[in-house]
């Protein structure tokens, strides 16, 4: 009953071993500073009786950083859990370098001016806190009313350079839009980060075709000046490194306009989503040889067809076209052609997503075959090829052109590795059931189909159907 409980559980047993072990060390830290805290504050306390100043105020200090780091050590712990770095305002405030300067100059002014009571001073100082007024409307009247659209290449491949195209409309009748700042607010989180995340154990990477929080944009676009009732467009050459969806969350708009002690930002609602193709890898020169040609096949059996197959005695009831005149005219008999009969080639390019062995660098060698896979389905494409596509959970029937290449990269593009459900012997037909009718499953891995099969499974569990008419391409092979 207590194994029935445990397997119920939203975790698995060993997901929650890991985690007590990092609660338990937590909680050793934390005692230990809480321990040397105290430790520091008698020796600090026994100094100053003494009459040792220095070393009571550097223990003092030391007690203290040991209390703050123990009170801001649960605060770092829970913003790497809950992902805070997600949470986007739609207002963003900033000071720049030279903002900083200004500000430190305000400060020692406004000091100078309370206690030596001069009026000029006191004018100065009035002079800069309505320069930060002013910056801040005029800031406010740049970002007003604009609007912004994002222009993408149709098919993106993975490393591929592309050009996105970034337009920003202002729609003011009067003024003009100075200083703007295009970025992804994605972008800007990473860019920004939590301070005190480089001292947390970084997250593994994510899978390819999971890029949940990726940017879209991966440099910002700058517009100088936009006047009123005008657009103007920037393009930003990039490459995506990994396959997937990028998704667009939306865009900041940000601007140092009119003096460039501040950046104020606001955050503009925009969506959308870039399916990045993997990589078209080139293919051997021995896929030529394969035995599969497009369209039909000249068969082994008589029948209705375009190549002569034999030439035989002419029979009465035959049609007179059939009769072959220069093999009459040397036999002295009618003679009569036979002509073979045309058979439908299929062929079909499989992707076994199940990894049957534990490797270390497993994603690694799956990406390898996904390259493979579409270098494959291109190469026979521009063959004009008619074949099919096949995973554990997806199944393109037979087609021909670039629109069912495309069909197929799309696919491509998120298809993720999964752990094998099965045993190592298992069969192959129970592993690919979930995408296709068990009909038109048991008809492709019969001989009567052509295949190229990409797979980690064992050279010596491959049905012999399966083997005898596939060309296998295992994945430690790439």
């Amino acid at each position: 009953m207590l194994r029935f409980f445990r397997a119920s559980k939203s975790r698995s047993e060993t997901d929650e071993a890991p985690r007590r072990a990092a609660v338990a060390r937590e909680v050793l830290h934390g005692a230990l500073l809480l321990c040397a805290a105290v430790f520091l504050s008698l020796i600090a306390r026994a100094a100053m009786g003494r009459g040792e100043t220095a070393p009571a105020v550097v223990f003092s200090v030391g007690a203290f950083l040991a209390l703050i780091w123990l009170a801001l050590a649960p605060l770092a712990r829970l913003a790497h859990e809950l992902d805070l770095s997600r949470w986007s305002s739609p207002f963003s405030f900033g000071i720049t370098p030279a903002g900083g300067f200004f500000i430190l100059t305000v400060f020692l002014i406004a000091l100078v001016a309370v206690n030596t009571s001069n009026n000029l001073l006191y004018l100065i100082l009035a002079l800069l806190l309505s320069i930060t007024v002013v910056s801040g409307v005029f800031a406010r009247l740049s970002l007003r009313s604009i609007f912004v659209s994002l222009q993408v290449p149709e098919n993106v491949f993975e490393r591929e350079n592309v050009s996105i195209k970034i337009s920003l409309n202002n729609r003011k009748r009067f003024l003009t839009s100075f200083s703007i700042l295009a970025e992804d607010l994605a972008l800007q989180r990473a860019r920004r980060g939590w301070r005190f995340r480089k001292f947390l154990p970084r997250k593994a990477a994510p899978p390819a075709g999971i890029t949940e929080g990726a940017p879209v944009l991966h440099h910002p676009a700058y517009f100088p000046a936009i006047p009123a009732g005008e657009s103007r467009a920037e393009l930003i050459s990039q490459s995506f490194p990994r396959r997937g969806k990028y998704h667009l969350e939306g865009l900041r708009l940000s601007t140092r306009f009119p003096f460039g002690f501040f950046r104020r930002g606001e955050r503009v609602a925009v969506s959308g989503e870039v399916l990045v193709y993997p990589s078209i890898r080139e293919v051997s020169s021995d896929f030529h040889l394969l035995p599969f040609l497009p369209g039909k096949l000249e068969g082994k059996r008589v029948g209705h067809g375009e190549s002569l197959y034999a030439i035989r005695q002419y029979r009465e009831d035959e049609n007179a076209r059939l009769i072959h005149w220069k093999a009459t005219a040397k036999t002295g008999k009618l003679m009569a052609r036979e002509y073979a009969r045309e058979e439908e080639s299929e062929f079909c390019l499989i992707l076994d997503t199940a990894i049957h062995h534990e490797w270390p660098e497993n994603s690694r060698q799956f990406e390898k075959a996904v390259s493979m896979a579409a270098g494959l389905a291109a190469h026979f494409a521009r063959e004009g090829a008619e074949f099919a596509y096949l995973t554990p959970h997806e199944y393109v029937p037979r087609g021909t052109g670039i629109e069912h290449l495309y069909r197929i990269l799309r696919l491509m593009a998120v298809v993720q590795c999964e752990a094998a459900r099965t045993g190592v012997g298992a069969d192959i037909s129970r592993d690919f059931s979930e995408g296709v009718e068990e009909d038109q499953l048991r008809r492709i891995l019969s001989e009567k189909v052509f295949k190229i099969l990409l797979t980690s499974r064992q050279r010596e569990i491959l049905p012999a159907p399966v083997w005898r008419s596939s060309h296998v391409i295992y994945f430690d092979e790439l």
